[in-house]
């Protein structure tokens, strides 16, 4: 993500990595076992999965909220550096999780601010359920860092009668912010309306965990999807009563986001 931009990271998806907005930085260490005093120290946990929600900040203080999933795909909304209300971009892609490590190589991040969406890379290590912390690359060579904490609420299954009910908020892409309406019933049908345009899809609870697959079709008019298919992912947050949804296009360049309340 570019530098100086208000971007750094805040979702989903991990999601998990995405951080932006300030000067280089390093990857934490994993470490070997020891430290200076002597005493063994802390150990990466070796495991196969970087899976579950985290939270946390840029080294430019933005926040950072994401998921990765089970299958290495992941998803992370950041926040301006100076704003952590305001949604500046989604990080997507896919990474590979082995003993500690969580490595990417060609994720997007699509920017909401006006840098459109770009090619990054992540390197990250991990204490699976704790912690995760890595830098960002981007396309010009600028590394960003971030560390974020495991979040448990991953651990309660996704509720499509929970979430039900119709949510108002804004819909996000690199071509700016539109008035959105987001309903969604207990068998997990999708329909809604973005400025003029209209859209239907599915949400369906992924497996045990707190997050829904999304599939949501435009159809067409003057909003800024056209007549677009995205995926990805959707998630409730039960105190607030709010729905997050984030998905790129097939292509990837482009991509909803999506954050409403509902009464």
């Amino acid at each position: 993500m570019p530098r100086h931009v208000q971007t750094s990271t805040t979702l989903l998806l991990s999601l998990s990595v995405a951080a932006c907005g300030g000067g280089g930085g390093n990857a934490v260490s994993t470490g070997n076992g020891n430290n200076n005093s002597g005493a063994p120290g802390p150990s990466l946990i070796v495991s196969d999965t970087a899976e579950g929600m985290w939270r946390g900040t840029s080294d430019s203080s933005a926040g950072i909220y994401g998921v990765i999933l089970n299958d290495g795909s992941f998803y992370a909304v950041y926040s301006a550096k100076d704003n952590r209300d305001m949604i500046a971009g989604v990080v997507a892609g896919t990474g590979q999780a082995s003993n500690g490590s969580f490595t990417v190589q060609d994720a997007v991040d699509i920017n909401f601010n006006g840098s459109g969406v770009n090619i990054v890379s992540i390197s990250a290590s991990y204490f699976a359920k704790s912690s995760l912390s890595g830098v960002l690359t981007n396309k010009n060579l600028e590394s960003f860092a971030f560390s974020t904490q495991y979040n448990p609420v991953y651990e309660q299954p996704a509720n499509a009668a929970l979430a039900t009910g119709t949510y108002a908020g804004n819909a996000l892409s690199p071509t700016g912010a539109q008035p959105a309406f987001m309903t969604l019933q207990a068998n997990g049908t999708i329909t809604g309306v973005v400025s003029n345009c209209s859209f239907s899809g599915i949400a369906t609870p992924r497996g045990s965990v707190n997050v829904f697959n999304l599939s949501i079709t435009f159809r067409g008019g003057s909003c800024m999807f056209g007549t677009d298919t995205v995926t990805g992912v959707g998630f409730y947050d039960i105190p607030n009563k709010q729905f997050y949804l984030a998905a790129p296009n097939a292509t990837r360049s482009n991509g909803l986001f999506f954050q409403g309340t509902r009464p």
